[in-house]
């Protein structure tokens, strides 16, 4: 009897030592996960959601020349209260930019490539396109406009210490 109590929590063991790598890759969050710096210095996170991944902006940043040309005046201006003024529909017009979703990606059969649709709040439109994992650190976003005009950006990975603050 004692030999089966033995096989037993073998059995046991060995079942929990398999399930227990299995389990823990399906909790790991997908290497498109994170915050994102944009080439504009505005942060983007990308999460887990029900069309795939979905990505908001989440810090906005006035770019340098932007500064420079208009100065003390936008000193008052709060980047939270940017809203979504180029969009095309009127009635989303008004909607803050900050916490917009501007991705909306799924999955290929590649884990280091996804595809879907990009929102540009700077011209309104919204456009087909594609993200792939260049490393842990780097994405590459590309958008077209009849999958034939692309452009492409390079967003590096907001170290983990510096989203906190």
């Amino acid at each position: 009897m004692a030999w089966l109590q033995k096989l037993t929590s073998i059995v046991a063991i060995s079942v929990a030592l398999g399930a227990g790598p299995a389990a823990a890759q399906q909790t790991l969050p997908a290497l498109i996960e994170g915050v994102w710096l944009t080439t504009a210095q505005t942060e983007l996170t990308i999460i887990a959601c029900p069309v795939g991944y979905c990505g908001h902006i989440t810090k906005i940043v006035i770019p340098e020349a932007i500064k420079q040309k208009y100065g003390d005046q936008l000193e008052s201006i709060d980047p939270a209260s940017f809203t979504d003024a180029n969009n095309k529909d009127p009635a989303l017009q008004g909607r803050p930019i900050q916490g917009l979703q501007i991705l909306a990606l799924r999955q290929t059969g590649n884990p280091m490539f996804y595809e879907g649709e990009i929102y540009n709040p700077e011209d309104g439109n919204i456009y087909s396109g594609s993200v792939e994992v260049r490393s842990a650190d780097l994405i590459r976003l590309k958008g077209c406009v009849l999958y034939v005009l692309c452009q492409e950006q390079d967003w590096s990975r907001v170290p983990l210490e510096v989203v906190a603050e």
